[in-house]
């Protein structure tokens, strides 16, 4: 039996273990999060979803978490300014390691927690479903051995209620923290980015108290094969209808177009039809799931398509962008690599 312990137990834990228990050999052993009443909350929306009962230890400090009881795994669901610390005792700990998206607030936090990783060796993996999302793997398979020209990635949507998702030293924006897996699936389809040029501001919501972040962002990347593309996004969107293209990532390429969601597929070809795929169910969390359960089960990573590592090149498009906004000049993202 696999036993996973959770530090942090928000929503995306609980979308996490509603996940994992649907896994025969895994169990979750432990919760941490330092309210205690935040625990309770997120076992209680797991009793009302699953039949799954399940009475974890519960923590109010990941150290005494780690030291009291064995664990194989450790899943990090915390805001980005939130992250380091933690990491680093896990990986000191050996056990392996799953971090919930964007990695952190700070670019330098997450390099070092990469070179942590890599001096010991652990398994771990980065919490990027849409990697598992089928159409998404259809569009890179159908994009392979074509020259790639654009691809553009754009987020519409509200701004989110958390106090801490609106200060910019907290959450990093919404490019870093919401807009990140777009960013990662143009780089998962067309390769690697080279350098981001941006330019963002705080236009719409500037009677919104204890708001620093920006609220409209415009960024042109070029991408190491020569390729270039844009990432545009804004949380300023409420209370309409979102246009379709939003959460898609659409791909110019030779003789053919490419427009794909975790939801649909859609390929566009001179003088043929449209032709449009969907999965018949969206299960691209349970496969980012199983595939690190497995990982840990057999101590490869064969099998993991968001490592840390490379997920670090997805946080420093972001990370870049905001900076290049800030600065007014481009960014190399081997700057931020090193």
């Amino acid at each position: 039996m696999l036993r996973i312990g959770f530090i942090g137990s928000g929503g995306r834990a609980v979308r996490e273990m509603l996940d994992l228990v649907q896994i025969p050999e895994v169990a979750i052993a432990a919760l941490c999060d330092i309210s205690e009443e935040r625990i309770d909350q997120a076992l209680a929306q797991l009793q009302s979803r699953t039949s799954a009962r399940l009475s974890p230890a519960k923590f109010t400090d990941y150290r005494s978490m780690l030291d009291g009881v064995e664990l194989d795994a450790v899943y990090v669901s915390l805001p980005p300014f939130a992250h380091g610390a933690v990491e680093h005792a896990v990986i000191d700990a050996r056990r392996a390691l799953f971090v919930e998206k964007p990695l952190a607030a700070d670019m330098g936090v997450a390099r070092e927690i990469d070179a942590h990783i890599k001096d010991t060796g652990i398994i771990n993996a980065v919490g990027y479903q849409w990697r598992y999302a089928e159409p998404f793997t259809r569009a890179r398979d159908a994009l392979r051995q074509v020259p790639i020209g654009l691809v553009i990635a754009i987020r519409l949507g509200p701004l989110p209620p958390a106090a801490w998702w609106r200060r910019q030293a907290q959450s990093g924006g919404m490019l870093v923290e919401q807009h990140t897996h777009s960013v990662d699936i143009m780089r998962f389809i067309a390769g690697d980015v080279a350098s981001v040029y941006a330019a963002a501001g705080l236009r719409l919501l500037t009677d919104v108290p204890d708001l620093d972040i920006d609220d409209v962002s415009a960024a042109s990347v070029t991408f190491e094969s020569g390729a270039v593309g844009s990432i545009v996004n804004s949380c300023a969107v409420a209370g309409a209808q979102m246009p379709n293209v939003s959460n898609y990532v659409h791909i110019v390429a030779r003789d053919l177009v490419v427009a794909v969601s975790a939801g649909q597929l859609s390929l566009f070809r001179p003088g043929s039809d449209r032709e449009d795929w969907r999965p018949e169910r969206e299960n691209s969390n349970f496969l980012l799931n199983q595939a690190f359960v497995e990982a840990v089960q057999t101590n490869s990573m064969a099998g993991i398509r968001s490592p840390y590592s490379d997920s670090l090149k997805t946080h420093a498009i972001t990370i870049g962008a905001v900076q290049s906004a800030r600065e007014g000049r481009v960014i190399a993202l081997a700057e931020l690599l090193v």
